[in-house]
């Protein structure tokens, strides 16, 4: 009797079993997926972090950036991101909640020798050293470099007044206007490099409307510092550029008292009819065109008011004594203000 070979008879109870596999491998994947996302995630955010953190590419190396007293955080924040000290807003009022005690912000003059990131930054403004030795100096709107030289000799032991006017006024009208604050060893030389270089980055913006205009650099800068001596703001500014360049262009004189005021060195309000008949290329009740030189250092809205003047019809104009101006076209308008708003 032969043997029955033997046969391997499959289990047919298998139905589930690739079921089984099939749900083990979705999970695997959809953790993987997950774990893949997640990492990527972080990766994005430590990217995104490390760039926001990282200090802007203008950071203001040695520019002083004035924190007031009194100020908030967000415009305590918002000043920052405008001065290039942080990028993000966002990462410096996180930093400063997080991280530090907003409150305890230290109202100040900063100054940068290095760039900061905005974690650095964060710790300057709350636990680092905050002080620096430098005083504030303002140069006024309109003052000439005589007047420069008396208000700096006064608070710079190092400065040479004398020195300060031989070097600057040959300069006048590129001393520019503004609130620096410098070390107290600053000499003669160094405040008129500050105001020399200040006047150079701040006509940037303005380059090309100056290459357009018809008045050289120099001829708008003259205008430009009868303007803000004769105006009171920047409305009043234009509207008196726009006059003053009608009469350059017909060659009638400007007539400007501030010239006379330059010559005399003495106030508008002191001028007399006889100060108006000095012999002088200032004068410019005498003389048509424009003064030689500067009559003082102009500021950005002067400089603008003759760039965007106002266009009008008008040659002439007066200012009352509430320091309003009144405009007209003819001579016998002109005679009416003065009639009705100076008499």
């Amino acid at each position: 009797m032969s043997e029955e070979p033997i046969r391997f008879i499959p289990d047919l109870d298998t139905k589930d079993k690739p079921q089984k596999s099939s749900f083990f491998r979705a999970v695997l994947k959809y953790i993987f997926i997950t774990l893949l996302f997640c990492v990527a995630t972080v990766m994005v955010g430590v990217w995104q972090f490390t760039a926001l953190n990282t200090a802007p590419d203008a950071f203001p190396i040695d520019t002083p950036v004035t924190i007031e007293s009194g100020m908030d955080v967000k415009s305590i924040i918002t000043l920052l991101a405008e001065a290039n000290v942080v990028q993000s807003e966002s990462l410096l009022y996180y930093a400063l909640v997080l991280l530090h005690e907003p409150s305890s912000i230290k109202a100040s003059t900063y100054v940068f020798d290095t760039p900061l990131t905005t974690l650095e930054v964060a710790y300057r403004l709350t636990e680092g050293d905050f002080d620096t030795d430098l005083v504030r100096f303002t140069n006024i709107e309109g003052e000439r470099a005589t007047q420069i030289a008396l208000r700096a000799g006064e608070l710079l032991p190092a400065f040479n007044q004398v020195n300060f006017v031989a070097i600057a006024e040959p300069l006048e009208g590129r001393l520019f206007p503004d609130t620096y604050f410098i070390p107290l060893s600053y000499t003669e030389e160094d405040l008129l490099n500050l105001l020399l270089e200040t006047f150079d980055v701040r006509l940037i913006p303005l380059a090309d409307k100056i290459a357009a205009h018809p008045l050289t650099l120099d001829e708008i800068l003259v205008l430009a510092s009868i303007i803000e001596r004769e105006a009171n703001d920047p409305v009043s500014m234009k509207m008196v550029s726009g006059v003053l360049q009608n009469r350059l262009e017909i060659n009638m004189a400007l007539q400007a008292d501030a010239s006379v005021e330059y010559v005399l060195d003495k106030p508008l309000s002191e001028l007399t009819p006889d100060d108006l008949k000095i012999d002088s290329p200032y004068n410019t009740y005498l003389n048509t065109g424009l003064p030689p030189t500067p009559i003082g250092n102009p500021g950005l809205d002067s400089i603008i008011a003759v760039l965007e003047p106002t266009v009008t019809e008008n040659f002439f104009y007066i200012t009352d004594d509430s320091g309003v101006f009144h405009y007209a076209k003819t001579y016998n308008g002109h005679l009416r203000n003065i009639n009705t708003y100076l008499r």
